[in-house]
């Protein structure tokens, strides 16, 4: 099946110059007329909410899952919608607070009346919200990668991204096969840093000691002290855990104070300011990730992401700046996938049904599967290693040494 959906795809970039929403076995093409007597058909506008952190302090990574949805709505629309259906994208900002996410699913639930919502990029949002989109039993497919808001019982939640366990695990088990036995953790003191570490400790297990342990707030911009205690603990390798702008100067920081050792840490580090900030201070940096915005378009690493960039250099005349347009993109593909393939799309245990019956998709992250009910379509994550000022597949860089 995975071959005919990519075939699919290619077919309908070439007649059209889009990729989104593949159909699977039994969906109907997006450029087709649908037979208005199956499957609740009209010509009637599907909207779907999604809400992110457009502004405050983590305003660039908002507004690029915010471009990802749009690009992937435009494309099925030029498609023929879902079946007939044209789609529209009601967008609105949390405002980088789980405050502002209430508000705004609450107005997109209760006033706007969306069929489905693409979940924020900051999982603190996605957690504050679960229980009006249960309770209103809405689908909210998440682009955060804290591992708590799937597998928690939640029947309408799920994810379009790799859960952080994933990434977590992959720059762990890439460190354990280097020998590296005594590590530093130096984390941001938020939800997002204190669960990504607490993921990382239960998988360095008993094979790696932790030595010591530094925390930072985000308003923090000089770590000297705590990289100072790093430093003089000896350790074999450092893990850190923070967002874009954080692990960038924590990065320059580490490298002027002295530190010339391995650096691991999430799919964060993947972030193409990451490297533009931190400049050689990011070389020997090695984290996890479902996928990173590549140095050019040619350089992506299958046709569906490649495909998806060229729309995104087409459409808004450059790169994606974070991979977080990735999980908009796929997020709103991904839905768009169980609308073709509901019974009615006016039911939500039909469209949650068709969501369990995804399968096989292909995705710019990977291939999803959400057929085991835990909310999370993706089952592994690929490890990097920033090398030469270039993100590199650690396993490729391994096998060049």
């Amino acid at each position: 099946m995975y071959k005919r959906v990519i075939s699919m795809l290619l077919v309908v970039l070439m007649i059209a110059g889009m990729t989104a929403c593949a159909k699977s076995d039994n969906a109907v093409s997006p450029a087709s007329s649908p037979d208005p007597s199956a499957k609740n058909v009209s010509t009637e506008e599907i909207k779907i909410g999604l809400y992110g952190t457009i502004t405050g302090s983590n305003a660039l990574a908002g507004e690029m899952m915010e471009k990802g949805g749009q690009l992937a709505v435009k494309q099925i629309n030029e498609a023929g919608g879902v079946n007939g259906h044209p789609v529209k994208l009601v967008v609105y900002d949390d405002k980088s607070t789980p405050e502002g996410a209430v508000k705004a699913v609450t107005r997109l639930v209760d006033v706007d009346k969306v069929t489905a919502i693409v979940g924020s990029n900051s999982s603190p949002n996605i957690l504050a919200t679960t229980q009006i989109t249960e309770e209103a039993k809405v689908i909210q497919v998440g682009g955060g990668t804290s591992p708590k808001y799937t597998n928690a019982g939640f029947n309408y939640i799920f994810r379009g991204t790799a859960n952080a366990d994933l990434p977590n695990k992959a720059f762990v088990d890439t460190m354990k096969g280097m020998g590296i036995k005594k590590v530093a953790l130096f984390y941001v003191a938020s939800e997002y840093g204190k669960s990504g570490i607490e993921s990382v400790k239960a998988l360095l297990g008993s094979d790696v000691q932790v030595i010591t342990e530094e925390t930072y707030q985000a308003t923090d911009t000089d770590y000297t002290g705590q990289i100072a205690k790093i430093i003089n603990a000896k350790p074999e390798g450092v893990i850190v855990y923070g967002m874009t702008n954080e692990l960038a100067l924590s990065l320059k920081q580490f490298r002027r104070n002295g530190y010339e050792g391995y650096v691991f840490g999430p799919e964060g580090l993947g972030v193409p300011d990451i490297i533009k900030v931190a400049g050689d201070a990011a070389n020997g940096v090695i984290f996890g990730s479902g996928a990173v915005i590549p140095a050019s378009v040619e350089d992506a690493t299958n046709e569906v992401e490649k495909a998806m960039l060229k729309a995104f250099v087409a459409e808004y005349g450059a790169l994606p700046v974070s991979d977080v347009a990735y999980r908009g993109y796929d997020s709103v593909v991904l839905i768009c996938e169980a609308l073709r393939n509901a019974t009615d799309i006016n039911n939500p245990d039909s469209i949650r049904e068709a969501f369990l019956n995804i399968k096989a998709f292909p995705g710019i992250a990977g291939t999803f599967n959400f057929s085991d009910g835990s909310g999370d379509g993706l089952k592994e994550a690929r490890t990097y290693i920033i090398d030469g000022g270039k993100n590199v597949l650690y396993k490729d860089w391994k096998a060049n040494k």
